[in-house]
């Protein structure tokens, strides 16, 4: 049984800053639905916006996917790009290891025959141009023991399953009638806090659940308006050159069977994220290894969906 969300559109404001970034250079090749900072008037606004992301009909108050939210028929001019769905609407994002065939051969690990699940909390969203903020407790850790030896930063191209409606032991069959859409991700990790047993316990979460660690924007594209999800390139650059260059034809586990599989121990809610996996090209499986370092600047693209950018800081 369907849950109504309460209306909640006001967004928490963000303890980092987003870099001065043009939005004509970030392009969602569709369009869609957008969170953004007016020109006119600074307020935050969720929206439905063409392929340029310029302006953008505003929605009226509500969840975005609670069926409260209507377009306005008001168009307002964005100014600045956040996050496409704020933190408190998100209602958790559920990540996917190992599930592209490429990434996997890298690896050397044998293809697994159940999604690798793995969690990030609301509080690592960001936006598809904001800073990723490397944790004191994280750089500092790695400067002063190991400097770039140990101190392994990497990020993981990812496309983003949204869920529109609650989705609770949904057969495989039904499940793409509960997606609302797709954006681009990144999953930004900490290897160090991965890898070394004696800083995590030896569990994932912790290296991947720091704050701005998953940045995904720059627009929602409806599942109708993308049309095929799994056959999209699917592109990686660490300052300017291509680090992962795949399809999303190589997942081994597609949406479908991920939201079915997902929903039998979970109810998935409107606004849930789904970080479907990366493909081969990850710094930790390439020799020598590629980590990133401060003022670093990722892209990650999407066909199809768009493109984001985001810069290492580190936190002072």
């Amino acid at each position: 049984m369907r849950r109504t969300i309460p209306p909640r559109l006001t967004a928490v404001r963000p303890r980092f800053l987003a870099r001065n970034v043009s939005t004509k250079s970030i392009t969602a090749s569709r369009g869609g639905l957008i969170r953004f900072v007016s020109q006119a008037d600074g307020k935050t606004y969720y929206g439905l916006a063409d392929q340029h992301l310029r302006d953008a009909e505003t929605l009226s108050t509500g969840h975005p996917f609670s069926g409260l939210a209507k377009p306005t028929g008001v168009r307002q001019p964005v100014s600045r790009l956040l996050s496409p769905l704020a933190r408190d609407d998100c209602r958790g994002i559920v990540c996917i290891g190992l599930n592209y065939r490429d990434h996997a051969d890298e690896a050397k690990m044998a293809i697994p025959t159940v999604p690798v699940v793995f969690y990030k909390p609301v509080t690592a969203l960001a936006g598809p141009n904001d800073d990723m903020v490397i944790p004191r407790a994280s750089w500092e850790k790695g400067a002063l023991d190991y400097e770039a030896e140990h101190l392994k930063l990497t990020s993981a191209t990812k496309q983003v399953i949204v869920i529109g409606k609650e989705a609770s032991r949904v057969s495989e069959a039904q499940a793409l009638d509960y997606i609302y859409g797709y954006t681009v991700g990144n999953d930004f990790s900490n290897r160090t806090w991965q890898l070394d047993k004696t800083l995590s316990g030896g569990q994932w979460c912790f290296s991947k659940s720091f704050d701005t660690s998953a940045p995904i924007g720059p627009a929602i594209v409806t599942k109708e308006a993308l049309g095929d999800a799994a056959n999209l390139s699917i592109r990686a650059s660490l300052n300017g050159e291509t680090m992962q260059d795949s399809n999303t034809s190589q997942m081994i586990f597609g949406a479908a069977k991920l939201v079915s599989f997902l929903s039998q121990a979970m109810t998935l809610l409107p606004g849930t994220l789904i970080f479907t996996g990366t493909p081969a090209g990850v710094g930790l499986g390439r020799s020598p290894q590629v980590v990133v370092k401060e003022g670093d600047v990722l892209d990650v693209e999407i066909g199809g969906i768009g493109k984001i950018s985001n810069r290492v800081v580190y936190e002072k």
